[in-house]
């Protein structure tokens, strides 16, 4: 797949690197940084990652938790949009 250059993305990110805590289903929690985020998702990193579910709250900054799917993943990146 090559990059043609062409915004997908419905809304502008900013970066916000700022910690996060992504917690499970089971009710586990996991911390992580928010590397940038938009009004529709945000792009997570994760110092070790291991099975990460397809859709879990993720809380971060003063924003409430969030309920979020990934929409993709790369190494140890994870993008989500809020649910």
């Amino acid at each position: 797949m090559s990059f043609t250059g062409q915004e997908r993305r419905r809304s502008v990110r900013t970066t916000a690197n700022m910690a996060g805590t992504v917690t499970f289903a089971n009710g586990r929690q996991v911390a992580c940084t928010v590397v940038d985020q938009s009004e529709t998702g945000a792009k997570l990193a994760f110092g070790a990652i291991g099975l990460l579910p397809d859709r879990f709250q993720l809380a971060f900054g003063v924003r409430k938790a969030r309920v979020v799917t990934v929409v993709w993943r790369r190494g140890s990146e994870v993008g989500v949009a809020f649910v």
